[in-house]
């Protein structure tokens, strides 16, 4: 019997030595704080890099959180220094309840995309639009696009407990929509490669993004290089390293930049020859980039094309200034053959 009492005494006593150690939780008095109570956001990208870029990359993130019959309810903004600490949260002053969570990033200071409207009266509202040039009636861009970045989280449940400390931390994955890609011409026989001789353009209609970041209605777009460089390189032949023989070999570099890509899009690549107006290489570019998708893993084509952001492109030119196919292409240093090309 004294065991039993004093097994009891032990279990009421640590409960008291816990209530004490929580203000405010355990004990009910007149003068304690009330419990902290608190729906924390942090954010992560969603990148195929081997470390978090989002403190390096995104330098504003807009926030709206909706309820379940999808009234906004809440709102948040953050930029500048504060998004490089990798411990950043955002706080909301939500209570309890279940809440869906849209996220833009990147659009303070953006001029390459717009926001329809900050104070949405519903989700439908969040449209976000790529800037274009309108050239009798070609929509055109030719810069560098500012990255901007989506994020969903659907379905968050909150609940509140004014006796113990309840403070909930969810992370929202950022997708990067713009997409950097690099063009690079080689000659096999080292040929110098004459900037005017040349040009290389991205068609997609990709330019307007529902608050889901799915691709809504839009005009089709052409992507221009926003820069064009042309170098060569000197290598020894290996094989001759007596006679210090060496390769040269010429490149022209073009660098674009386009809005998200879709594994269904039709979004086309084209080399132009100018000096005859032919176009020397035509490819669905969606179809060529995924030639290297199982080299990321068992990776769907769709979230391969999010989660990648940057693809370089190595095409060799003939002494006609052809695409000589059978030497293959490079795309992000792998070496594949090309598929073949059907006429669009």
């Amino acid at each position: 019997m004294h065991i039993e009492k004093f097994q009891k005494s032990l279990v009421f006593s640590s409960a008291l030595f816990a209530a004490v150690l929580t203000p405010g939780c355990g004990l009910v008095t007149e003068d304690l704080d009330p419990c902290p109570e608190e729906l924390r956001l942090k954010f992560k990208d969603a990148f195929l890099k081997e470390t978090d870029a989002f403190q390096y990359e995104v330098n504003s993130i807009n926030v709206w959180a909706f309820d379940p019959q999808g009234a906004p309810v809440w709102s948040g903004r953050v930029s500048g220094p504060e998004l490089k600490d990798e411990n950043f949260f955002l706080q909301t002053t939500l209570g309890e309840g279940t809440y869906d969570f849209v996220a833009w990033g990147g659009l303070e200071d953006n001029e390459s995309f717009e926001l329809a409207t900050y104070t949405p009266a519903s989700k439908e509202d969040l449209e976000v639009k790529m800037q274009t040039l309108d050239e009798d009636g070609k929509y055109v861009s030719r810069t560098r696009l500012q990255g901007v970045y989506n994020g969903v989280l659907n379905n968050v449940e909150y609940k509140a407990d004014p006796l113990n400390p309840n403070i909930k931390e969810v992370t929202v994955q950022m997708y990067k929509d713009t997409k950097d890609i690099r063009v690079m011409l080689q000659h096999l026989d080292g040929k110098a490669i004459d900037e005017k001789d040349f040009s290389v353009t991205i068609t997609d209609a990709n330019s307007v993004y529902a608050w889901d970041n799915t691709l809504l209605p839009s005009p089709v777009v052409t992507y221009e290089p926003w820069n064009t460089k042309y170098g060569v390189v000197t290598t020894p032949d290996p094989e001759n390293a007596e006679t210090r023989d060496i390769t040269t070999i010429a490149s022209l570099l073009f660098e674009l930049s386009t809005g998200r890509l879709m594994e269904d899009s039709n979004a086309i690549l084209t080399v132009h020859r100018n000096w005859d107006d032919r176009d020397i290489i035509r490819i669905p570019l969606v179809d060529y980039l995924l030639l290297i998708r199982g080299y990321y893993g068992n990776i769907p084509d769709q979230e391969y094309l999010d989660l990648q952001d940057d693809y370089s492109m190595v095409f060799f030119i003939d002494s006609s200034s052809n695409w000589y196919l059978a030497a293959g292409i490079y795309i992000n240093g792998w070496a594949v053959v090309p598929p073949q090309v059907k006429d669009f």
